[in-house]
């Protein structure tokens, strides 16, 4: 899924919107390999900022009759019979309604832009789909590419694009391939729908503001008109909750894998341009997708949160836009821009830093890599008595470890964030610490971690994070996983646990970089908890962690110095073409809003609760958007968690206010989730519409 951090927007226009914008610059180059002379990255042979454009809106009819909106970002001709590629780009997310910036940069540069809103959703006809990257979904992408080129000035060629669910649906559309469909680029997306999205993150329940979020988007009324009409409430208010429809569907199998391209990498032959950041949640799958398909691929992970690398948090901040130029021109207009020249992979290497969970720009440095990086040569570390972490086994041993369903709010809601002090996390973990450090040590990639436990009861998670202990005692976030203890042998084939009988567990964390500098400690935690990101297992339990054989480890990636390639060389951002016609008032988004946490000892209750707004105008339109999201557990009794997330909007119009909201209550005990979905719509102050939606789901291995 894949919203995230703040929703993603998408630009657009309401209504029909004609503008004529005048971009100064040379004439357009014809066709040519680019200069020997110009560094990799520059942008000599690039298509210049030379187009005109126009932006407008219209309809895209689909074979069953349903129109789908769609706005297009049109480059004006420079010269008779001229053609220009499509770039299309497909979101629930109300294109007409958010004052963001249009898709000009390309439209500059000699690409059609089209933004479509999916079915049901936005200002487009018909009901909303039954889940994220429905098979209806996708059948409409593949019906759009088509007649997207053979629009009028269109080459006949189409990428396809976008961040979060735009690249999602980027990567499962070429799956399909449509024969117009040349190539994707896709920003902040993964190819693993079960163990990586926010549904079932790391194969355990998870629930952020998302889900909330998204439901409640996905009732509000068509645009412009807003019309409370009889197929309103039949196509979007009445729709199935979807937290209802992945909450039945807890383990992994062919409802997530259908379009997972993890288990077939071979259904996509069209070159690919992959970004992610090394604080998103989706950040593995560009390593495994370099390494499993054999097309062309460039792909860039930078330091961000699940951010746009040109607003990138934390920075520092480039233009995607120009890169993306490159690879378009080379695809899309056989130009030669050097992209080929490129390292398959650019990385940012972080230097190890202090825990700042305000973390604006972090400190390192771009290189160019191929992929798997060569020389890297794998640090074993041993945890042994006396929370120690050495080069080799230590006595053998058994350390036991009471559970704390409350602990793992220093981590974060979804491994997606900058983290503060990780201390507070690792006071219910067993910790081990490395020597101090007497060189620099530089890793890149998927930390391997190995641990032989067992349990006191039939079901736990295992949580490993690898850390750095700064010299003043201070303790930074590198990386971490979890691991549903049920899904050791298989995540098709979850099993419980046999108390009390020894396991060896293996996965890998989450793909980092780091440098942890002289005089620092490498440190790993390991816990059973991680609160409130994954739902606590239901027990209260005492597990144990037997050190002193190779079955526990830690394997760090060490990266050679002599390895890095030249890095393309990053432009700044540019500014973007801001809306005329709307403006954000005041945005407090997801996870800057209010937020707090509460923990009671003499109780057992840890509680974190979460809140944001945003008000924005569009024409003569004003928008007010609120959510709220608690989350509460008990150290004694870890079945009887909770969650309660609301989310609204009150939309302004003249003569009309409409006010829609929407509510998720979860509640747990030691063997179901109980969900209750509600909806209310109100038109000037008058409740119109009430609906709940209840169910027993039975927990499965959560």
């Amino acid at each position: 899924m894949t919203g995230r951090a703040a929703l993603p927007r998408r630009p657009g226009a309401a209504g029909l919107l004609l503008l004529v914008a005048t971009a100064a610059g040379p004439a357009l180059p014809a066709p040519a390999a680019r200069p020997a002379a110009s560094p990799a990255g520059a942008g000599a042979g690039v298509t210049p900022p030379v187009y005109e454009f126009v932006i407008e809106n219209g309809w895209l009819p689909m074979r069953d009759g349903v129109r789908l909106s769609v706005t297009y970002v049109r480059p004006v001709a420079r010269a008779a019979g001229e053609t220009f590629p499509v770039l299309f780009d497909f979101y629930p997310y109300r294109k007409d309604e958010y004052p963001d910036e249009y898709p000009t940069y390309f439209a500059r540069r000699g690409f059609i832009m089209a933004t479509a809103d999916l079915r049901g959703t936005g200002s487009s006809e018909g009901h909303v789909p039954d889940r994220e990257y429905s098979e209806q979904e996708l059948d409409d992408a593949v019906e759009i590419i088509a007649r997207l080129a053979g629009l009028p000035g269109s080459n006949g060629r189409v990428g396809m694009w976008g961040k979060s669910w735009g690249g999602f649906n980027s990567i499962q559309v070429a799956m399909r391939r449509p024969p117009a469909l040349k190539a994707i680029l896709a920003v902040m997306a993964t190819d693993d729908l079960f163990h990586d999205d926010v549904h079932h993150m790391d194969g355990a329940f998870h629930i952020d503001q998302f889900m909330p979020a998204q439901d409640h988007e996905n009732t509000l009324p068509q645009t412009p008109g807003y019309r409370l009409d009889e197929a309103y409430f039949r196509d979007r208010f009445e729709h199935d909750p979807w937290f209802l429809t992945y909450a039945r569907h807890q383990r992994d199998g062919d409802f997530w894998r259908k379009n997972s391209l993890r288990w077939q990498y071979d259904r996509i032959q069209i070159p690919c341009y992959l970004i992610g950041g090394l604080l998103d949640g989706y950040r593995d799958s560009i390593p495994r997708m370099l390494e499993n398909m054999k097309v062309p691929i460039r792909a860039v992970i930078g330091p961000y949160k699940h951010d746009w690398p040109d607003t990138g948090v934390p920075g520092p901040d480039y233009s995607w836009q120009h890169e993306a130029v490159r690879f378009w021109d080379y695809w899309l207009k056989d130009r030669d821009t050097g992209i080929l020249d490129d390292p398959p992979l650019v990385l940012f290497m972080r230097d190890g830093h202090g825990p700042d969970a305000a973390l604006k720009t972090t400190p390192g440095r771009w290189i160019g890599v191929d992929w798997p990086i060569p020389g890297t040569t794998w640090r074993r570390l041993y945890p042994a008595g006396g929370r120690d972490l050495r080069d080799r086994p230590g006595g053998a041993a058994a350390e036991a470890l009471r559970y704390v369903p409350g602990s793992g709010v220093a981590t974060g809601l979804w491994w997606g964030e900058p983290t503060g002090d990780m201390r507070p996390d690792d006071a219910g973990a067993l910790v081990y610490d490395g020597e101090v450090l007497k060189e620099a040590l530089e890793i890149a990639g998927l930390p391997r971690v190995r641990l032989r436990v067992s349990s006191d009861r039939p079901l736990a998670h295992w949580v490993a994070r690898l850390e750095d202990v700064q010299p003043d005692g201070s303790v930074s976030l590198v990386a971490g996983m979890l691991l549903n203890g049920s899904q050791r042998n298989s995540r098709l084939k979850p099993e419980l646990l046999e108390p009390g009988r020894t396991y060896d567990l293996e996965f890998d964390m989450h793909f980092t970089t780091w440098t942890y500098k002289p005089g620092h400690r490498i440190r790993l935690a390991v816990s059973n908890a991680l609160f409130p990101m994954i739902w606590p297992t239901p027990y209260p339990m005492t597990t144990k962690l037997f050190l002193g054989v190779e079955a526990t480890r830690i394997e760090l990636p060490v990266v050679p110095a002599a390895a890095a390639r030249r890095a393309p060389v990053f432009l700044p951002p540019e500014p973007q073409d801001a809306r005329t016609d709307g403006r954000y008032i005041e945005s407090v988004p997801w996870p800057e809003g209010f937020y707090e946490q509460t923990r009671d000892l003499w109780t057992g209750r840890t509680s974190v609760e979460w809140k944001g707004h945003g008000d924005f105008e569009v024409q003569d339109r004003r928008y007010h958007t609120w959510e709220r999201n608690y989350y509460e557990t008990n150290d004694g009794r870890p079945a009887e968690s909770r969650f309660e997330g609301e989310a609204g909007r009150r939309i302004e119009l003249p003569g009309r206010v409409l006010e829609l909201r929407s509510t998720l209550d979860v509640r747990s005990d030691q063997t179901t989730f109980h969900i209750t979905v509600a909806r209310s719509v109100s038109e000037n102050g008058t409740l119109l519409k009430h609906r709940e939606w209840t169910d027993a789901v039975p927990r499965e291995f959560n």
